[in-house]
């Protein structure tokens, strides 16, 4: 049998890419099967062969971002190999593997090490002729530094891929990219203490899913403009989107179920609600043990000594370490002002100033973040 130029795969590689990217799981599938078979017969080229690696890298990270699955992704045996291999990649393959790399660690929560990966193929983005691939580039970078809190470097990323997808109006598979711009400008501008613009931008998000018959985007939506009602304020609001994410997420068994069980208990339990409150507190443990979600077992057995409890301080200041990661400051923020709050309303105010000192602590940190990576 007469082997196959490199040239035909790599082609074929990419075809591949734009499903994956446009999150087609049926065509994806499909195009990875033939190029499986084509490389085995493929003329010996080492460059299509990386490609093809990094391809297969790239293929399961979309596959659990459509498909969660309860196992944390493992690192890929295919990126392993590539890694290993120790030959000097072409300047887009090296793109490619630092943008593949960055998305995997900002999928594990190492956001500091995806910005590290991201800025590395950053200095490689002039390989890249596509504009919709630069879009998708420039996305990711302002999803990481929106995680990071740096709220002017997101925004301004978030511009530019935007700028792109909505000009797509041929294309509604680019619409899922554009209502990812829309939440996180909207995300931007609640950090911004802006949530009056936020609002307008999260709406937008929630028709555009509804146009597309996206379930998964619909509870997401949902559960952004629950909390965007809830920072203004609007508490009533706030409950009928936090509702509706119930009804819309349970058939779906949708990530946001966890999310907004959280949000309902500590909103029922700092209004001294205790029956809604704990209603909702045993639904969303028992949400993150199946998960196996250790983030939120934390902030879910932090909220019940406070609620629940006596709310000693050192069990309220050991569960507070265990927020002690970049995925864990936010919330050690929020939750220290909430012990804060309630030490306060007790008249424990020693106990409130010390709180009030883990909110600045968990600030700090965050504001550090952008001095912890490489340029």
């Amino acid at each position: 049998m007469a082997s196959i130029p490199s040239p035909v795969v790599a082609i074929k590689i990419n075809e591949w890419y734009k499903h994956i990217k446009r999150f087609n799981v049926k065509e994806a599938q499909m195009l990875r099967e033939e190029v499986r078979k084509d490389i085995d017969v493929m003329e010996e080229d080492e460059q299509a062969v990386l490609y093809f690696q990094l391809m297969e890298f790239r293929h399961q990270l979309m596959t659990d971002y459509v498909q969660p699955s309860k196992e944390p992704l493992e690192k890929s045996d295919y990126l392993k190999a590539v890694e290993g291999q120790g030959k000097k990649m072409s300047a887009i393959l090296e793109y490619y593997f630092n943008f593949f790399q960055g998305m995997y660690e900002f999928k594990n929560g190492e956001f500091i090490r995806a910005i590290v990966f991201y800025k590395r193929a950053e200095k490689r983005l002039e390989q890249v002729g596509e504009e919709l691939e630069r879009a998708e580039f420039y996305y990711k970078l302002s999803e990481v530094f929106y995680h990071m809190k740096q709220t002017h470097v997101s925004m301004y990323y978030v511009g530019l891929s935007y700028d792109t997808y909505k000009a797509q109006k041929s294309n509604s598979l680019y619409m899922i990219r554009e209502i990812n711009c829309l939440t996180v400008m909207a995300g931007n501008f609640i950090d911004f203490e802006c949530r009056e613009k936020a609002l307008p931008h999260l709406m937008s998000a929630l028709e555009k899913s509804k146009a597309i018959s996206n379930k998964p985007m619909i509870v997401k939506s949902l559960f952004n403009i629950g909390c965007c009602y809830k920072g203004l304020g609007d508490f009533n609001r706030a409950l009928a989107y936090f509702n509706q994410v119930i009804l819309e997420g349970e058939p779906i068994n949708a990530i946001e179920l966890l999310l907004v069980y959280y949000e309902l208990s500590l909103f029922h339990l700092s209004q001294k609600e205790f029956i809604e409150g704990e209603r909702f507190f045993k639904r969303g443990l028992e949400e993150a043990k199946n998960r196996k979600n250790d983030l939120f077992l934390s902030l879910l057995m932090l909220l019940e000594i406070l609620f629940l409890k006596t709310a000693n301080l050192s069990e309220v200041l050991n569960s507070l370490e265990k927020l002690e990661n970049e995925r864990g400051y936010p919330y050690m923020e929020d939750l220290a002002l909430e012990a804060a709050r309630y030490y306060n309303e007790n008249g424990r105010m020693d106990e409130s100033v010390k709180m009030y000192e883990k909110v600045m602590y968990a600030r700090k940190q965050i504001q550090r973040g952008d001095c912890s990576y490489e340029c």
